[in-house]
């Protein structure tokens, strides 16, 4: 224990500008940020909204063997008779809710690598609010890699996680889209304020040699040691593009 101790004296806990400068793309900054975060803002509700058009295709007020979520109480309000015509309605439906659903993995991927130094903040929780708000983030964090994994393994028919597919998958949704409704009312300014800041076909002309860092800002995403760029913006939205599946 003696030998700890001395090891923690001597060894004190990084600033938050410390933590911060360990990640130094120069390409991190809210407009990169707010850029993956749009295209998310229009996929996901359409994700969601096909999602349960999937639930209510299944009928599950049909008889009780039909419904694998008995539980589910007023999330079921919007249920209907999925109709017999168009025959192909269904087929539309899912073909988006799964195509879109694997396009925005590279998108949510990349969202999540813009976003990594605030996951290591310090110190963690700053006061109440904060608090708050970093749980919702763990809400929102969580049940989009949740959300995402368990589809692309569904597509996949590949059932290592625990439990029925049907269930996880529809209580999850609606977990999710609870934190992403919080996050987008608390954020949509500054998203809008960051997306504002810089100008995209000025960005999409912008060769790697010539990208500069964002201006630093209250968000912290700016590294405080950024390193030489290695490519451009107009790359990094290329290679995220590029990614996902046609």
């Amino acid at each position: 224990m003696r030998r700890l101790y001395g090891h923690a004296m001597s060894h004190p806990p990084r600033t938050d500008r410390d933590r911060r400068a360990l990640w130094r793309s120069p390409l991190r900054g809210p407009w990169l940020t707010s850029v993956f975060g749009l295209v998310l803002l229009f996929g996901i509700p359409v994700l969601f909204v096909t999602g349960l058009l999937s639930y209510a295709a299944y009928n599950p007020d049909l008889s009780p063997v039909n419904d694998e979520t008995p539980d589910k109480g007023l999330l079921g309000f919007y249920l209907f008779s999925w109709p017999t015509d168009p025959y192909w309605l269904y087929r539309v439906t899912q073909g988006v809710h799964v195509t879109l659903g694997i396009v925005l993995v590279p998108v949510l991927l990349a969202k999540l690598w813009s976003v990594i130094p605030k996951l290591f903040a310090w110190p963690p929780v700053r006061s109440v609010g904060h608090g708050l708000e970093r749980l919702s983030l763990l809400a929102l964090v969580g049940g989009a890699l949740f959300e995402f994994a368990t589809g692309v393994l569904n597509v996949q028919l590949d059932y290592i996680f625990p439990g029925s597919f049907y269930p996880l998958h529809f209580y999850g949704a609606w977990i999710f889209m609870a934190a992403l409704v919080v996050h987008v009312a608390l954020r949509f300014p500054r998203m809008v304020r960051a997306l504002r800041s810089r100008d995209l076909r000025a960005e999409l002309r912008t060769r790697a040699s010539d990208t500069r860092p964002e201006p630093p800002d209250e968000t912290g995403l700016v590294s405080p040691a950024p390193a030489a760029p290695t490519m451009s913006r107009r790359g990094a939205l290329a290679l995220v593009g590029t990614g996902s599946p046609p």
